[in-house]
């Protein structure tokens, strides 16, 4: 999924398009993430999660190869929506999957070997396509994309088990989003807000930081992969420890800390032009997100014991894709009318403000007794 995240920009501006524009073609991605999400994992808590893994992989292998013909900036939205869709029936469905086979007490430490495994993967599509497109073309990034897609695909067809798990539809009836029960429940209201600031302003560095760093850096394709690989290494790396963190300490001081520091991050490279430096910042951004990552996710995975292992993940992932889809449109008006700068310090503000709404709804949470989240 990586693999396009430091070429995509620059492809869509080689159209001649303006930053808004391009902040239209990375909402479509997460658009369909935002309103298909909970439905889709709504539908595998019924009829279970690897055939909608299957077919989530078969549409991305698909529509990987389609980008190569676009002739249009417009075609490249369509099929970020069509990819968001497929994508959106693989990670979340995948979560909901471990959250199945995860015993009580190690929440954290399942789910984050988990996310460990997806952000290493994804730590190296950013290197791989920034590579590539360097070498050959942008086209060569895309054929790779679809390569690995049909990789996964086959490996999930031929090991993967279909999930013990499947609840009957009159369970079902007690677990819709929008039931009484789950909209007052604050431990939702948190990690909505944390999930959909956390996209909001991690969507709007992934757009723009390549357009920053080619205008004013001076920056390679495989400059820009790298940077945002350690982002995602560093994640990866941290994921697994914090997850332990989570599952033995409080989890509202992780949250807090790791929620506000790691946005912060992206004030200091407005103000470095080396490319260590700034490689530094983004590990630390990494690092920071995993630390409060952790515990939410832990959260999440024991909400789901109630409510719906697909639900949930389905619930964050519709939130996160809401702010992946706001934080490009926001943050491609605001470089047309300020410059690529601003994008920085806004999407600082926006993750600490939801660093505090994230405190104020966990305090007010009624959890779990074992649950260590609360102060």
């Amino acid at each position: 999924m990586g693999i396009i995240s430091p070429i995509l920009p620059l492809y869509a501006d080689t159209f001649s398009a303006n930053a808004f524009s391009i902040g239209l073609v990375f909402a479509a991605f997460s658009l369909a993430r935002t309103f298909i999400a909970p439905w889709i994992g709504r539908v595998s808590d019924r009829t279970g999660r690897k055939k909608i893994i299957l077919i989530g992989l078969c549409g991305y292998t698909l529509v990987s190869g389609l980008f190569v013909l676009t002739t249009a900036l417009w075609h490249i939205g369509v099929l970020r929506f069509i990819q968001g869709a497929a994508a959106v029936m693989v990670t979340p469905i995948a979560q909901a999957y471990i959250g199945d086979i995860t015993p009580e007490g190690k929440e954290g430490r399942y789910i984050s070997f988990f996310y460990s495994s997806m952000f290493f993967g994804m730590a190296l599509g950013p290197l791989i396509g920034g590579g590539l497109s360097k070498l050959w073309s942008y086209d060569a990034a895309f054929f790779a994309m679809g390569a690995l897609s049909l990789g996964a695909l086959g490996l999930v067809a031929w090991i993967l088990p279909e999930s013990a798990h499947q609840t009957s539809r009159s369970e079902l009836r007690g677990q819709r989003p929008a039931s009484p029960l789950l909209a007052r429940n604050d431990a939702v209201k948190a990690l909505s807000i944390y999930w959909g600031t956390r996209g909001f302003w991690r969507q709007g560095f992934n757009t723009f930081y390549p357009l920053f760093a080619v205008g004013f850096l001076d920056a390679s394709e495989s400059t820009i992969g790298l940077v945002l690989t350690v982002h995602l290494l560093g994640g990866a790396l941290f994921q697994i420890p914090f997850g332990w963190l989570a599952d033995r300490f409080r989890r509202y001081p992780q949250i807090v800390l790791g929620s506000a520091l790691a946005p912060l991050m992206m004030l200091p490279i407005l103000f470095v032009d080396r490319v260590w430096a700034i490689v530094l910042l983004a590990f630390l951004m990494g690092v920071f997100g995993a630390l409060s990552r952790a515990s939410m996710l832990a959260e999440r995975i024991e909400l789901g014991k109630t409510h719906g292992m697909g639900i949930m993940a389905g619930l964050q992932t519709g939130a996160f894709g809401m702010g992946q889809m706001l934080g490009p449109l926001v943050s491609g008006a605001l470089v047309d009318l300020f410059g690529v700068k601003a994008v920085f310090p806004f999407g600082a503000a926006v993750g600490l403000i939801g660093t505090l709404l994230t405190g104020v709804w966990l305090r007010r949470a009624d959890l779990h007794p074992r649950n260590p989240v609360q102060t």
